[in-house]
């Protein structure tokens, strides 16, 4: 900058210094707004790249050049082109500005506080379907970091008293869990069905639960909460299904039972969500509790878990187990 242009300048910011007008307050934003008009040429872009209206930044211009007894754009079809006082202020800020964003690469912002990690496990007898739809939301939280494994659900309950994981969602309750220092929260209670595939169907004699005695039937193994449940069922209407095939995953039954392996019983939403949902027939509806729950260290639970758990239990609200 020339020593002549350096005078002017300084002539300029002196004469800034007693305000013609005692109106408004200059800030540091009058002058971002007017530096920003000034590269930008309009109001209209100014407005959108400061994401405030045009009005608001008019009426800072407006009150900036009352402040300093000067005009300092000349206005001519809808555009704004800086007056000799305009490119004065504007070397200001320039150097301003300049010397702002040098200011910020000596101290840099603090960084973010770290996401809180929530270690999740899910037993292989939940069905991926609960998983999720339920953890989406939890997924999305800028704030919790959530990993979730799946496996065994006795595996995943040693590692939960281990302070491994900080929930274990899961379809079983662990003997005596209160006095291994666990609580419990019940989360969600499924809506369970008896299906078979189309092909199958036309080998009953009739398309009822009790056609399905002899028949093949892909089952839960015996480490699954639902296994009891069903073969209850079962004895309670005298049929004896001839097992073929058993697994803990929903997905893997659903995929027999749409082969026309066996029957099976399987949550209507896996169903449902299956883009092959017309190769389903369901028999019927289960009116057994096939309940899914969220066991945790209950001595001083963190404000992440509780809040996990709300997330969780979605709609249902959930429950006492």
């Amino acid at each position: 900058m020339s020593q002549n242009r350096i005078a002017g300048t300084t002539t300029f910011v002196r004469s800034c210094l007693v305000p013609a007008k005692r109106l408004s307050p200059m800030n540091f934003n009058h002058l971002h707004y007017f530096h920003v008009v000034a590269q930008e040429g309009t109001l209209a872009r100014a407005a959108k790249r400061l994401n405030i209206t045009q009005p608001t930044l008019s009426g800072q211009l407006k009150q900036l050049e009352e402040h300093f007894g000067h005009k300092l754009f000349d206005r001519a079809s809808g555009a704004l082109r800086l007056n000799s006082n305009g490119r004065k202020a504007f070397e200001v800020t320039q150097e301003m500005f300049r010397l702002s964003a040098r200011f910020e690469e000596l101290f840099p912002a603090r960084q973010s506080e770290p996401r809180i990690r929530l270690e999740v496990g899910i037993a292989t007898t939940v069905g991926r379907s609960f998983a999720v739809e339920r953890f989406i939301t939890l997924f999305k939280s800028q704030r919790i970091l959530t990993r979730v494994r799946q496996g065994d659900h006795e595996y995943l309950f040693h590692e939960l008293l281990a302070t491994g994981l900080d929930l274990l969602i899961t379809d079983s309750l662990p003997h005596r869990r209160k006095e291994r220092g666990t609580d419990c929260r019940k989360l969600t209670s499924p809506e369970f069905v008896i299906a078979c595939g189309r092909k199958f169907l036309a080998g009953l004699k009739e398309p009822t639960v009790e056609a399905l005695h002899g028949h093949s039937f892909i089952h839960y193994t015996a480490h699954s909460a639902y296994r009891f449940e069903i073969d209850q069922y079962f004895r309670d209407r005298r049929i004896e299904p001839r097992v073929v095939a058993e697994a803990d995953d929903v997905y893997v039954i659903r995929d027999a039972i749409a082969a026309d392996i066996g029957a099976g019983v399987v949550p209507r939403s896996v169903i449902e969500e299956s883009r092959d949902r017309k190769r389903f027939h369901v028999l019927a509806t289960l009116n057994r509790k096939f309940d899914i729950y969220a066991l945790f260290n209950k001595r001083d639970p963190s404000e992440e878990v509780m809040t996990a758990l709300e997330i969780l239990a979605g709609e249902d609200k959930g429950g006492e187990c």
